[in-house]
């Protein structure tokens, strides 16, 4: 007896062998940089969790990929109306729902109002397509999307059956579609060149907008170098617009969707 009690006395319970076990666990995954996005809930930036989780396609998400991965959601009415603003609904990604982007840059202008629509940093055609409504109330559809489609090597023909199915579910009169961004990547884990594949897609919008007989707009001429990246000084992160060039951004957006609606 007085052995077993002496055996017993120096072990470690199962509950703490555990617990130590998962925190060994955790701190090889910061170790090696791997680190997971929570999943989004409707707000207008998702909390990140750091864990040993894996992207939807199966590749592990690293600490560097946080800042273009961290969801920003926006949907329903942004700014206030003016008296004869110019209704308009948007579907967009990233480059429409972060803080500083042009969708909120547009918030106080008098000439133009967004009263409803959605958009999600790191949101494909396609999912926008699911998440986006009806807006009955808007004049003119603003349609920003597929810089996650080219990211994640989506073929181009679905990318615009999802704008299709975007401008179908949202039921504007005018329909206004946006070019894709510049890029500085020419890269991606899904095997992309993000760079080449924005020009690709930039003009395979261009010629969906007038078969359907809808607007285009290339707002990003401005910020576009020659061979397709940004011009120096204007992104902060190779992806998106800084936010000086968001605001020269939504003044062509605010002229456009006046353009469009008349």
């Amino acid at each position: 007896m007085s052995t077993r009690r002496t055996r017993d006395a120096g072990a470690v319970p199962r509950s703490r062998r555990l617990a130590i076990a998962s925190i060994v666990a955790a701190a090889c995954l910061v170790t090696a940089g791997v680190v997971a996005v929570g999943a989004h809930t409707a707000s207008a930036q998702d909390t990140v969790a750091a864990a040993g989780a894996r992207s939807s396609a199966g590749r592990p998400e690293r600490a560097g990929d946080l800042g273009a991965r961290r969801a920003q959601v926006v949907s329903g009415a942004v700014g206030t109306a003016a008296p004869g603003a110019v209704r308009f609904a948007y579907a967009g990604d990233s480059i429409t729902a972060r803080p500083d982007s042009w969708l909120h840059a547009l918030e106080s202008d008098p000439a133009v109002h967004a009263v409803g629509g959605y958009a999600r940093s790191g949101a494909r055609s396609d999912e926008v397509s699911a998440e986006v409504g009806s807006v009955p109330d808007a004049e003119v559809l603003v349609v920003e999307v597929g810089t996650n489609d080219v990211n994640q090597a989506v073929p181009t023909t679905d990318t615009l059956r999802s704008v299709d199915a975007i401008v179908r579910r949202v039921g504007a009169a005018r329909v206004l579609v946006v070019a894709g961004p510049p890029s500085d990547r020419t890269t991606s884990q899904w095997g992309a060149d993000r760079r080449a594949g924005q020009l690709v897609l930039t003009a395979a919008l261009r010629r969906d907008a007038e078969d359907h007989g809808w607007s285009f707009v290339d707002p990003f001429v401005p910020f576009r170098a020659a061979d397709g990246g940004w011009v120096s000084g204007t992104t902060p992160d190779g992806i998106h617009p800084s936010a000086a060039a968001s605001e020269v951004i939504g003044r062509t957006m605010a002229e456009a969707i006046t353009r469009t609606a008349h």
